[in-house]
C-alpha cells in the first residue's frame, strides 16, 4: 500500500508526495507487487484502505507486506503518526485526526513486513499550523516547531516533533525505514521527488541487492543531495536477507558476454596452432586476445562481488564532468567494443576466407589463400582496435558539445542528440582507422576486403557493443533491461542493414565503389590516393556503424526507461 499526501490546507501544502507515490507505485508494480495507491487521502480514506490492506495480507497469506507513506508525519509522546490531507479540520485531540503507525505494523500479518516512511517534512508552514492549533485548540500538543526546534513547551505538555524510532517485535520479520533520523526532518526536495524517494526508486530494483545494502545506498544518496542535512534511519528485526529484485542468475548473465568473448577469443589461437608456419609474434598476439577477454571477465566478477559486499559510492549525475565522462567512455566503450569485435571478426574472416578459397579453386585468382588461423587473428586484432575506438568515440560524443570555445557536457541528451553523436563518432572512427588498416592490409598480396565482406560482420559487432555495455552494467541490470537490450540489438541490426542499402546502394549503382577499388589497386603507392580512398571507404562504413550504435542506445533507453550511459 502506497500513500502520497500533498494537498494539505494552507501553508501545510507540499509539492512532491503525489509524484513520490506515483513513482513508487510504478516501481513496485514492475517488481510484481500488488499495489493499492492513494493520493491526497483523507482520514476516512486512509483508515478504510488500511483496513482493506490488512485484511488482504491475512487472507492472501502474503509473503511480503509493504506500507509506504509520503507526506507529513510527526511524533507525539514517542508515538508516530502520518497526517491525512483533512488534518484537524474541526479541532479536538490532535492524535484523533491522524493515523498511528505502530498499530498498523502490529496488524500486518505478512511473513516480512516493510514500512517506508518519507514523512516528517521540514515545512515551517506546517510547523506553524500544527503549533497554532496545538496552542489554541488542543491540550495534548503545546509545541511550536520552528526550524526543528521546540519552543513554548510547558512542563505538563506533550511534545510534537519529527518521527521517532519505533518498537519492533523481535519475533517478527519487520523492517522500518525513515526518511530522517529520529526527531529529524525530511526535505520535500526541489526536484520532482523527495530526496528519500528519489534515492529509493533509483536503487530499489537493482538486481540481487540485499535490503541492508539498499538502505546504505539510499542514505549515501540522500546525504549527498541534501548536503549532509538529512540522514535516513532504519529499524530491523529481519533474520534473513531480503531482496526486492532477487536474481543471482541475472548477474551471471551480465557476465555472459564476457564469457562468450573469452570463448570466441580462443578461436584464433586454436586455428593458429593448426597452422604450420606460425611465427612467435602471431602466437603472442593470439594469446593476448583471450588474456584480454579473461581480464574483462575477472573485472566483471570482481564488480559483482564488490557490489554484493556493499561497496558503493554515490555520484551525482548532474555533477559529471567532461573528464569523468571520458573515463567512463573509455571503460564502457572499450569493454563493449572489444566484446563486439570478437563476434564481428568471425563474421568477416570466415566469409572472406571462403570466398578467397573459392576464387582460387576456380582459377579466378592466382593468390594462394592465407590460412584461416592467420586471417582470423589479423581481422580479430584489427576489429578489436576499430570497435574499441568506435565504442569510445560514439559514447563520448553522445554527451558532449562545443560551446564557448570548449567542450561542455550535455546532462540529458535527447534521442536526436545521441544519434548525432554516434554518427559523428562512427565517421571519426572511419577516418582514423581506414588509412591505417588500408596501409597494413594493402601492403599484402591479398584480394580486396570489399564492403560485402566487411559490412555484415561490422554491423553485427556494432549492435553487440551496446548489448555488452548494457549487460555489463550490474547497477542497472534487470530482466527487462536485458531483454530490451537484446531486442534493441536486433532492431539495430535491421537499421544497419537499411542504412547499408541506403548508403552503399547508390555508391555501387553509380560505380563509385568499383572506381575507388580500381584506383587503389593501380595507385596504392600514392599517399594522396591511399588517404582519399581510405576516406571513401571509412566515412560511409563509419556512418553506418554509428547509426547502428545510435539506434541501439536510443531503443534500449526508450524501452527500458533507463539511460545506457
Amino acid at each position: 500500500m502506497v500513500v502520497g499526501n500533498a494537498a494539505y490546507s494552507g501553508e501545510m501544502a507540499l509539492t512532491n508526495p503525489c509524484n513520490d507515490v506515483r513513482a513508487m507505485h510504478a516501481t513496485l508494480v514492475a517488481l510484481n507487487f500488488q499495489v493499492t495507491k492513494l493520493e491526497d487521502a483523507t482520514l476516512k480514506d486512509m483508515k478504510e484502505s488500511i483496513d482493506g490492506f490488512v485484511d488482504r495480507l491475512k487472507t492472501d497469506r502474503a509473503s511480503v507486506g509493504l506500507f509506504y507513506f509520503s507526506g507529513h508525519g510527526l511524533q507525539i509522546d514517542d508515538q508516530n503518526y502520518v497526517v491525512p490531507v483533512d488534518f484537524d479540520k474541526h479541532g479536538g485531540p490532535l492524535a484523533t485526526h491522524m493515523v498511528a503507525v505502530q498499530p498498523l505494523i502490529e496488524k500486518m500479518s505478512s511473513d516480512v513486513t516493510l514500512v517506508l516512511l518519507d514523512a516528517c517534512r521540514n515545512n515551517p508552514g506546517a510547523q506553524r499550523e500544527i503549533g497554532t492549533r496545538g496552542l489554541s485548540n488542543i491540550d495534548d500538543a503545546r509545541a511550536l516547531l520552528v526550524g526543528g526546534r521546540i519552543e513554548n513547551t510547558e512542563d505538563d505538555a506533550h511534545t510534537v516533533s519529527g518521527l521517532t524510532a519505533m518498537k519492533v517485535d523481535p519475533n517478527k520479520n519487520i523492517f522500518i525505514a525513515f526518511a530522517a533520523a529520529p526527531g529529524g526532518f525530511a526535505y520535500d526536495g526541489s526536484g520532482q521527488m523527495s530526496p528519500f524517494t528519489q534515492a529509493l526508486v533509483a536503487n530499489i530494483d537493482a538486481v540481487d541487492l540485499p535490503l541492508f545494502n539498499l538502505t546504505l545506498r539510499v542514505r549515501q544518496e540522500v546525504l549527498a543531495i541534501t548536503k549532509d542535512k538529512q540522514r535516513t534511519w532504519d529499524n530491523s528485526s529481519l533474520t534473513d536477507p531480503f531482496f526486492f529484485n532477487p536474481g543471482s542468475l541475472l548477474l551471471f548473465f551480465g557476465n555472459i558476454m564476457a564469457l562468450f568473448g573469452l570463448l570466441l577469443s580462443f578461436i584464433p589461437y586454436s586455428l593458429l596452432l593448426a597452422t604450420w608456419n606460425v611465427t612467435w609474434k602471431q602466437l603472442a598476439a593470439a594469446i593476448a586476445l583471450p588474456l584480454i577477454s579473461l581480464a574483462i571477465l575477472l573485472f566483471g566478477m570482481q564488480s559483482v562481488y564488490s557490489r554484493l559486499r556493499g561497496n558503493f559510492k554515490y555520484t551525482d549525475a548532474t555533477q559529471t564532468t567532461v573528464r569523468s565522462h571520458l573515463l567512463l567512455s573509455l571503460q564502457k566503450g572499450g569493454i563493449g567494443g572489444y566484446l563486439g569485435a570478437q563476434l564481428a571478426a568471425l563474421w568477416i574472416s570466415v566469409p572472406y576466407f571462403l570466398a578467397w578459397s573459392s576464387a582460387y579453386s576456380r582459377g579466378t585468382t592466382r593468390i594462394e589463400p592465407e590460412s584461416l588461423g592467420v586471417l582470423t587473428l589479423e581481422i580479430a586484432t584489427a576489429a578489436a582496435l576499430i570497435s574499441c575506438l568506435l565504442g569510445i568515440a560514439c559514447i563520448f560524443l553522445t554527451r558532449v558539445t562545443w560551446s564557448n570555445g570548449r567542450l561542455e557536457l550535455v546532462q540529458q541528451p535527447t534521442s536526436r542528440r545521441i544519434l548525432l553523436g554516434t554518427l559523428c563518432g562512427g565517421m571519426l572512427t572511419g577516418l582514423v582507422t581506414a588509412p591505417v588498416l588500408m596501409a597494413y592490409f594493402g601492403s599484402m598480396n591479398r584480394p580486396e576486403v570489399t564492403p560485402e565482406y566487411l559490412l555484415p560482420g561490422s554491423i553485427i559487432g556494432a549492435s553487440i557493443i551496446i548489448f555488452s555495455i548494457v549487460n555489463f552494467d550490474f547497477e542497472r541490470l534487470n530482466a527487462k533491461r536485458m531483454g530490451t537490450s537484446a531486442l534493441a540489438a536486433l532492431a539495430a541490426l535491421a537499421c544497419g542493414g537499411l542504412a547499408a542499402v541506403v548508403v552503399f546502394g547508390p555508391l555501387y549503382a553509380l560505380g563509385i565503389v568499383q572506381y575507388v577499388t580500381h584506383r587503389l589497386e593501380q595507385q596504392f603507392d600514392d599517399p594522396v590516393v591511399m588517404i582519399s580512398g581510405a576516406a571513401a571507404y571509412g566515412l560511409p562504413v563509419g556512418l553506418i556503424l554509428g547509426a547502428v550504435i545510435g539506434a541501439a542506445i536510443t531503443l534500449t533507453e526508450r524501452w527500458s526507461a533507463r539511460p545506457v550511459i
